[in-house]
């Protein structure tokens, strides 16, 4: 009887943990891996990866693939949104996501959104991710006008923390918030972030190199022909854990 009531706790006590574990809604909504310049395989490591950065945080992913709304971000204690890295995948934001997902920030929610260069990726004022950054003091900019390859760095803030190495090439300016990261030219700001009291977060990068975990360990940054090194950037990962860390954070 002792041996039962035990069991029965455990069971319990296990599933309070799991109906407790945090959430991370990852976006494949918006046209995301579905280019055909590069092939299809160029992107099976960054989902299996980050289910791995999942379950070493203790946490879980959630992928969607449908209109961000108000009800599918109940129970979501972060969102991911990797913009689509050609314009003929692109899938714009919605009205209906427009302001989802700025009431999810406004409500406390953690969003984190990665968008690409206009040059060959996203069309800015089509995609409409500024409707939402705005609201919250953040403006996307447009393409910089830098070498490629020339890498970025964060700064030792509330998200990270150290300096960490990420790849850069082909980038957006971004204006308002809280600065997060630098162009490793002229030192245009790449990354901001906001915190509002209430716990509501956003981050928001002109490039998607880091999120999609690009980079090498042995990459060193050729100051004089930066095309030929070897994707400098050797912190995407470090990068991207820290902060799904800080997103979750309450």
């Amino acid at each position: 009887m002792i041996k039962k009531i035990l069991l029965i706790c455990a069971l319990v006590m296990t599933a309070i943990g799991v109906s407790a574990q945090k959430k991370v809604m990852f976006d494949l909504s918006h046209g995301q891996f579905q280019d055909t310049f590069v092939d299809s395989s160029y992107y099976d490591y960054v989902i299996p990866e980050y289910e791995r950065i999942a379950r070493e945080g203790g946490y879980t992913l959630v992928m969607n693939k449908s209109e961000i709304t108000g009800q599918a971000l109940e129970g979501i204690d972060a969102l991911l949104i990797l913009s689509p890295l050609a314009k003929s995948t692109q899938k714009n934001l919605t009205e209906t996501e427009k302001r989802a997902i700025g009431d999810y920030i406004a409500r406390g929610g953690s969003v984190m959104l990665f968008i690409d260069e206009e040059q060959y990726r996203v069309n800015l004022a089509e995609y409409g991710v500024n409707d939402i950054t705005r609201r919250f003091g953040i403006e996307v900019l447009d393409d910089l006008d830098v070498p490629g390859n020339c890498g970025a760095v964060t700064f030792e803030n509330e998200i990270f923390g150290g300096r960490r190495e990420i790849p850069c090439s082909g980038v957006r300016g971004v204006r308002g918030g809280i600065p997060a990261g630098v162009c490793m030219e002229q030192g245009h700001q790449i990354a901001s972030f906001i915190h509002l009291d209430n716990g509501g977060k956003l981050y928001v990068a002109g490039e998607t190199m880091a999120a999609l975990l690009m980079g090498y360990p042995d990459g060193e940054r050729n100051v004089h022909k930066m095309m030929e090194t070897r994707w400098w950037g050797k912190d995407s990962r470090t990068y991207m854990k820290e902060l799904l860390e800080w997103a979750l954070k309450k």
